[in-house]
């Protein structure tokens, strides 16, 4: 067995040892393991009784990614008599074979059964040939004795009729054996071979990287000491994910939230029962703030076409705001994690052990039930289905993290979509699903004329909407519309008289709060005109 060492030795120190300080190795054990959004922090203990004087305490099951500068050592029993002087992380490869001594053990027995077998076999065939050639030497002499028997004689040919019979039959016998001797025989080959492949697998030997924290303790009188290390690894992380649930109650309706930290590792530790943590602060986030650099502003000639022309681009504009347009929040303001705010740590309801497989693994870590608000929804520029929204304000002493989150509404799974951060007090809103009994169809009609002598453009679009309810029941549905806002004096937009129709001119949204009985169906219309000058291009809309 070959044994490779690399350490990294603290300032000063040679990389061979005295042999005055002891050498001590106690067991480990991983109590806590904070995750992190690209990394993980881990705190083992471990008790140790150490000699006067000076001692390297060895712990060993150390992940060989971790980070030398984020070890912090510390002892939190029986440190009036001891200090730590220093720590270093130690790292070797050796070789180790492939297989454990139990399944190298049984790779030999295995080995030994096919040998005896081939060797079994061998001997049953040479048995089986030598029976097979006394059967054909009483053959031969059948025929030469039958030679020498006058063709004239006719009586005394039954006896030798019977012999050949009993001959025919014995060799038949004889050959079949040899055939089965001999199958046996390339059967327990193939066996062997397999075995001694399998022997030579277990036998074969493999790097194995291993790493240790080294602590030099110094003690002044011989005690027993409680140690403490913490240090950070990568090849770890964790991301929030959500359980929502739409509940009837006889109270109202409610929202039941259950958050998971869905956790990965792969840092090759053993961690067994251990208490999680789930911290939103990012260690490796850089703490000084960036240089601006420098923004030049150039000017350019317009061309004559520019100066004739007032160019209109149509676009899309997402408004976004801090909330939403309703519901009523408990706070003024609502601190953010990406925008400033404090960094929040989550804790897991119950020890968890998390394997070293990079499989996920989903840990609770909150749950909450809120009171909301359901209503039926419709876009119908977008589509023309109607979908349930549920409302409601956050309460409760943490936020809720952005993530993926999955929405069940009646015991079954509806759907999966992604939440934004909500702070606390804020509304939020979250999707169930579509209503197969409502079904909105849009249609759009549009004009266009110019003036003769002026040259003004006028554009008219009607949108008529036929809203209609499939299902038996009353249902009350918010169907909202989209009217074009102009950032231009040369470009006026006025909307027809529409009954039943809330506006809002800042962003140009139109909805309409319908009650539809069952059965039924209603029509919609929503009239506005686009008004601009002759040296406006304005674009197919």
């Amino acid at each position: 067995m070959t044994e490779r060492t690399a350490s990294l030795q603290p300032s000063g120190q040679q990389p061979g040892r005295h042999s005055g300080p002891a050498e001590l190795s106690p067991d480990s054990t991983v109590v806590r393991v904070t995750f992190f959004e690209d990394r993980a922090e881990v705190l083992r203990q471990a008790r140790c009784a150490v000699p006067v004087g000076v001692s390297w305490v060895r712990l060993g099951g150390i992940a060989t990614m971790v980070s030398d500068p984020s070890i912090l050592p510390s002892i939190v029993s029986g440190g009036s008599a001891a200090r730590v002087l220093a720590s270093r992380v130690v790292r070797r490869v050796r070789e180790v074979p492939t297989a454990t001594p139990t399944e190298l053990a049984g790779a030999e027995a295995d080995l030994r059964a096919a040998t005896a077998r081939r060797v079994a076999a061998e001997r049953g065939l040479e048995a089986a040939m030598a029976h097979e050639g006394r059967t054909a030497s009483l053959v031969e002499a059948w025929i030469s004795a039958l030679r020498r028997v006058p063709r004239s004689a006719h009586t005394g040919l039954d006896a030798w009729q019977t012999a050949q019979e009993r001959l025919t039959v014995a060799q038949t016998a004889s050959l079949d054996a040899v055939a089965a001797a001999r199958a046996e025989l390339h059967a327990s080959q193939l066996d062997e071979q397999r075995a001694s492949l399998r022997q030579q697998q277990a036998r074969r030997t493999q790097p194995r990287f291993e790493a240790a924290i080294e602590l030099q303790v110094e003690a002044l009188s011989a005690c027993e000491l409680a140690l403490e290390v913490t240090y950070r690894v990568p090849c770890a992380l964790w991301r929030p994910e959500h359980l929502c649930r739409l509940v009837s109650r006889s109270d109202g309706m409610q929202l039941s939230i259950t958050t998971w930290a869905t956790v990965w590792q792969r840092t090759g530790e053993d961690w067994r029962d251990v208490q999680l943590r789930f911290s939103t602060a990012r260690p490796a986030q850089a703490a000084t703030p960036p240089l601006l650099s420098e923004d030049n502003l150039r000017l350019r000639r317009k061309s004559d076409a520019e100066k004739r022309n007032v160019v209109i681009e149509a676009r899309e504009q997402a408004i976004t705001v801090a909330g939403l347009g309703r519901g009523q929040g408990a706070v003024e303001e609502m601190p953010g994690v990406d925008d400033g705010g404090e960094p929040l740590v989550f804790e897991a309801t119950r020890p968890t052990t998390v394997p070293s497989n990079g499989q996920p693994l989903r840990v609770e870590i909150a749950s909450l039930t809120l009171p909301c608000q359901v209503e039926r929804v419709a876009y119908p520029e977008r589509g023309p289905a109607v979908h349930l929204r549920a409302t409601a304000t956050l309460a409760g002493p943490r936020p809720l993290l952005a993530g993926p989150i999955h929405v069940v509404r009646g015991g079954e799974l509806c759907g999966r979509g992604r939440i934004g951060y909500v702070g606390r007090g804020e509304p939020f809103e979250v999707g169930f699903g579509v209503d197969d009994g409502l079904r909105v169809r849009r249609h759009v009609e549009e004009s266009r004329e110019t003036t003769p002598v002026v040259g003004t453009q006028k554009v008219a679009r009607t949108v008529k909407l036929y809203v209609s309810n499939l299902g038996g029941e009353r249902r009350k549905l918010l169907i909202t519309e989209r009217v074009p806002v102009s950032e231009i004096r040369d470009v006026e937009i006025s909307i027809g008289q529409t009954s039943g129709m809330r506006f809002d001119p800042k962003d140009g949204f139109a909805h309409f709060d319908l009650d539809l009985d069952g059965r039924a169906t209603r029509e919609l219309q929503l009239n506005y005109r686009i008004e601009a000058g002759a040296r406006v291009v304005l674009p197919s809309l």
